[in-house]
């Protein structure tokens, strides 16, 4: 028994369909692929961190991890103040050069390839509790300003050879410089956060205005200490449990 084979119309039907398919996932799996790239960049720079502190235990002098346009921590008439990042800039490590004589001079710089195409560091700063929930109002995202037009703070990241290091928190988004914050941009700002007594090194997304509030309300820190990435809304059925068991 002969099959019927396929006309041309059920052909071009079905090409359609695909076409239609593709239209509907496609930005769903570019968005996913873009917040990927994200949290891979946040994790080679944890690595980056990591990796250096071990040296500079190993080694018994301080090694330094900062981006370019960071100001000279010892020039006093330096601006502590720069212009926001517009591109994608590699972190530079440089080694303490001699420990004795002069123990704040450092060099040896070494540019390294840390963060993905797309992916900027927009600011580091020397974190506080209440660095995460500040607002300046202008969106529902809570936070340090990332807006391209607002200056930004870099500081230095100095990790020393008996294991404690700065209080730093360094701020990766993989938005345009241009875009207007949305709510839902939430888990596209991610702040790499250092422990000074430690050196523990933890990933941990923006927080939402509403969020912060029901973490006051409850008095649950938002400092978290712990890899924390999912975009999901945090609310009052799960915000007194473990972040581990969050959304």
């Amino acid at each position: 028994m002969r099959r019927r084979a396929f006309t041309l119309m059920e052909l071009l039907l079905v090409i359609l369909m695909l076409g239609l398919l593709v239209a509907f996932v496609y930005p769903d799996l570019e968005a996913e692929q873009k917040r990927r790239s994200l949290v891979e960049s946040a994790d080679k720079l944890r690595s980056l961190i990591v990796m250096t502190h071990a040296r500079a235990m190993q080694d018994g002098i301080k090694y330094r991890i900062e981006f370019p346009g960071t100001p000279d921590p010892l020039d006093r008439h330096a601006e502590k103040e720069v212009a926001t990042p517009q591109e994608t800039l590699q972190p530079i490590v440089k080694r303490q050069i001699d420990a004795i004589s002069n123990p704040e001079m450092f060099g040896d710089d070494v540019e390294e390839p840390t963060l993905r195409a797309g992916t900027r560091c927009v600011a580091v700063l020397p974190w506080s509790a209440e660095m995460y929930c500040s607002n300046s109002g202008q969106s529902r995202l809570a936070g340090p300003d990332i807006s391209s037009e607002g200056q930004t703070t870099f500081v230095p990241l100095t990790l020393n050879p008996d294991g404690t290091c700065d209080k730093v928190a360094f701020v990766l988004t993989d938005l345009p410089p241009d875009v207007e914050l949305q709510e839902w941009h939430v888990g596209h700002i991610l702040y790499v956060v250092v422990d000074p007594r430690t050196g523990q090194t933890w990933i941990q997304r923006a927080w939402r205005v509403e969020e912060c509030e029901l973490m006051a309300e409850y008095e649950v820190s938002p400092v978290l200490r712990m890899d924390y990435t999912k975009p999901d809304l945090i609310t009052e059925a799960n915000i007194l449990q473990p972040p581990s068991k969050w959304p």
